[in-house]
């Protein structure tokens, strides 16, 4: 009876180990925290945001007026026909812009403006993410390690119990042999689980601009998975947040600013001049007022061409902007569905299906501590325990890494 103690106990250590170490719950805010610091260290928000910065730029250098032009002409001549008409000519011509053309040429640029908005905002989600989605799988580095700890715990405490049981004369070293191979070959799987944390740890530090080697804590995921939303409510949303959607409704803008600028195009040109002359002396001879208007009659149909071309673009990027909503819908519907199912799945796995397993492995340890169970049915029984506690872990992994990618498609932030 005195081995039996030990044995339950190091059970039950594999599956409460997780709790008794100090950690970090990796929640909504420590993601939330972690997407803003990405964006704010890489290198492709800050290329977005300049991108927005001069776009917002070309607004500001939008005029209504074109440059005035000035001209002097000097006339060669006897000296008194120049003393007569004046021997300096000075001119002075304004074009007048054209009704409508610079609301247009306004409304154009805003639009692109709007959708290098939604573009840098993109970049921000996007970069975000991609640190989210490291931590995650840092975080399932960090429970894969913690229970393969505890693995390697509990096969000490049961190779502790072969070598006990094979002090009995009528028992033998097979088991005790068994469990110290198998704890060599736990000890390796160990060493590469934290190789393989350490460069997880890396690229997240890279893609939060930290140095390489900067420490992590252990983190952890919840036990259980989050609430999956409802895919209709965020299909409804796409058309509202979802940045590549929106950045493409502002092309359709400026296609239709394109359309009304083609429009104002064919107008004839207006433009006011002014003349003067004057004699080299000082003394004003004559002045002049015109108004000069450009024919457009000839190029009325390279005109209508191209508003046609700009309608047709118009309309194609309505079009396009449909398409990718379907497009964005699809994959709404399948980080959904794969949110649902890893939420669904890891409910089982720490519910009905762990305590089966926790049960059968109990019934094995007792039969195999009075010999009445091989070593390898208690093994097999362990392993599969092991595996249904990490798969728990994974698939709660999973689950928040479909919520990071349909958190991409339709953003909670504004």
């Amino acid at each position: 009876m005195k081995s039996r103690i030990p044995i339950f106990v190091g059970l039950f250590m594999a599956a409460n180990l997780l709790h008794a170490q100090p950690s970090q719950l990796l929640d909504e805010k420590l993601l939330s925290a972690l997407r803003a610091e990405a964006a704010h260290h890489h290198p492709a928000t800050g290329s977005a945001s300049l991108r927005a910065a001069a776009s917002n730029r070309d607004v500001a250098g939008l005029r209504l007026w074109d440059d005035p032009q000035l001209g002097v002409a000097f006339m060669a001549a006897e000296t008194s026909k120049r003393r007569d008409d004046g021997d300096l000519r000075l001119s002075y011509e304004q074009a007048l812009p054209k009704p409508g053309m610079f609301a247009a040429t306004r409304s154009k640029t805003e639009a692109l403006h709007r959708a290098e908005l939604e573009k840098s905002r993109s970049s921000v989600i996007e970069t975000g993410a991609a640190a989210a989605k490291d931590a995650i799988e840092l975080a399932l580095a960090d429970e894969s390690i913690t229970l393969q700890a505890a693995q390697l715990k509990w096969l000490g405490t049961m190779a502790e119990n072969a070598r006990q049981m094979a002090q009995n004369p009528d028992a033998t070293s097979i088991d005790a042999l068994r469990l110290e191979s198998e704890l060599a070959r736990e000890n390796q799987l160990l060493a590469a689980a934290h190789r393989t944390r350490e460069s997880i740890a890396g690229s997240l530090n890279l893609r939060l601009g930290r140095p390489l080697e900067s420490p992590w804590p252990i983190l952890h995921l919840s036990a259980d998975p989050a609430p999956v939303p409802l895919a209709a409510a965020e299909i409804a949303r796409i058309p509202r947040v979802n940045p590549l959607v929106r950045s493409m409704r502002e092309m359709a803008a400026v296609a239709n600013a394109e359309t009304r600028i083609a429009d104002r195009d064919r107008l004839p040109q207006l433009a006011v001049g002014v003349d003067a002359d004057i004699y080299s002396g000082g003394d004003f001879r004559s002045a002049s007022v015109g108004l000069k208007m450009s024919l457009p009659y000839f190029n009325r149909d390279s005109y209508a061409a191209k508003i046609q071309a700009s309608q047709l673009r118009e309309k194609a990027a309505v079009k396009d902007i449909e398409t990718t909503r379907l497009e964005v819908a699809g994959g709404v519907l399948a980080a959904v569905n794969d949110a649902a199912n890893a939420a669904a799945q890891a409910h089982a796995y720490s519910g009905e299906i762990y305590g089966r397993a926790l049960a059968a492995t109990e019934a094995v340890q007792g039969a195999w501590i009075s010999s009445k169970s091989p070593l390898t049915d208690l093994l097999e029984a362990n392993r599969l325990l092991f595996s249904i506690r990490l798969e728990q872990r994974r698939l709660v992994a999973t689950q928040l890494a479909a919520l990071e990618e349909l958190n991409l498609l339709v953003p909670n932030q504004p």
